[in-house]
């Protein structure tokens, strides 16, 4: 079933989240599993999301089909374990002392019988404010650009690049941004490395073949939007859609409601994308910025020459983005045979080294992946916890 048939299934009263998730258990084939039309397998989804509210405590809601996503049973309790029933995960922050945040005296948790209970640290540097978009502010920006659209459109034609570019939308772009405000980051309760969220209030824009992801800048906003962009990247790679593109950072107008996107960041990642033959994504000189002096961690970038122009130069940081870790963490394998089906023999030469030097990052990144580390130590991800 196609995107826009499948609006068609929700109601105006069905929240964001839950289109999200009900979208993504569809795409896996979640109605096939139980023999259900897409239609009654949203009513069934829509009967269960609805049975359990959410109050001040328990504010976060996920919608889970094991069928589909059998990873979210791996560490609850044994009732939901062998289960095959739709359920929803009811979730509350908790501080650095594991206790329930904005919890009032005598509390009672919600008890529903569909509903799984969890508790996760949370916080906001920001104090989970954005600022006037109206108005000048810090950002961080990134310009990602999919390349060949017009070789795209001759060989799997229009209405397959279509799919895949609504595909992209919906579940690379809008599913790492406004669907979900919020970023998985390690945190520490009881001084112990825990799964955490983080607010992190990630706009976005696309036009033509291009898309516009955004943040206001702090430091604690730096690693995981590094993390956005590189699942953006990978998952634009993985259906076909290879993506060059670059990330700034300062001053500028970002106002999405009125369409107007001023400021030097923009200027600056528009000129460096495109004066890169690669594909991947550089991060701009502004990152060298004496004023904001940004914090850049080590484990989300490398230093690495990609190949530019003279003029690209004069943008470029001498970093660039690491998404190949990315890829490691969230699939099987290394993105070689991707790259190597994309590089078809019938390509430009010029097009051909683009995805050539996308090959020699992802082999530096595979051989390098742990130079910031002592020797001995082991770097702890969010798949450890």
């Amino acid at each position: 079933m196609d995107m826009d048939t499948l609006d068609n299934l929700f109601v105006p009263g069905d929240h964001a989240a839950f289109v999200s998730m009900v979208r993504e258990n569809l795409e896996r084939g979640a109605a096939t599993k139980r023999q259900l039309s897409s239609k009654e397998y949203i009513q069934l989804a829509r009967e269960c999301w609805n049975e359990c509210p959410t109050d001040a405590v328990y504010a976060m809601k996920m919608l889970i089909d094991p069928l589909v996503r059998p990873e979210f049973l791996e560490e609850v309790p044994e009732k939901w374990a062998n289960s095959r029933d739709l359920f929803c995960e009811l979730i509350a922050a908790i501080d650095s002392n594991g206790e329930l945040l904005n919890a009032p005296p005598e509390y009672i948790p919600p008890l529903h019988p569909n509903v799984l209970l969890a508790v996760i640290p949370a916080g906001s540097p920001t104090a989970g404010t954005s600022p006037d978009p109206s108005a000048p502010a810090d950002y961080m920006v990134a310009f990602l650009d999919v390349l060949g659209f017009k070789v795209l459109l001759t060989t799997i034609g229009l209405e397959e690049l279509i799919r895949r570019y609504k595909e992209l939308i919906e579940t690379a772009l809008r599913s790492q941004s406004e669907a979900f405000p919020w970023s998985m980051e390690i945190a520490l309760v009881r001084n112990n490395p825990t799964a955490g969220l983080m607010w992190l209030p990630i706009q976005t824009s696309y036009f033509s073949d291009s898309l516009l992801l955004w943040v206001n800048y702090h430091p604690q906003h730096v690693a995981p939007f590094f993390d956005r962009c590189a699942k953006v990247f990978c998952k634009a790679l993985e259906i076909g859609l290879p993506i060059r593109g670059a990330i700034s950072i300062g001053n500028a107008v970002l106002d999405k409601s009125n369409g107007i996107y001023l400021g030097q960041p923009l200027v600056e990642v528009a000129e460096l994308e495109k004066h890169s033959n690669w594909v991947g994504v550089s991060l701009g000189a502004s990152w060298k910025s004496q004023n904001l002096r940004p914090p850049i961690p080590p484990d989300r970038v490398f230093v690495f020459e990609p190949p530019l122009t003279e003029q690209g130069r004069q943008n470029f940081s001498g970093l660039v983005l690491d998404w190949p870790r990315i890829w490691r963490e969230s699939r099987n394998g290394t993105p070689m045979q991707k790259l190597s089906e994309l590089c078809e023999p019938d390509l430009s030469e010029r097009t051909r080294e683009k995805y050539a030097e996308a090959a020699r990052f992802v082999e530096y990144s595979d051989k390098n992946q742990n130079w910031f580390l002592p020797e001995g130590s082991t770097r702890i991800t969010l798949r450890d916890l």
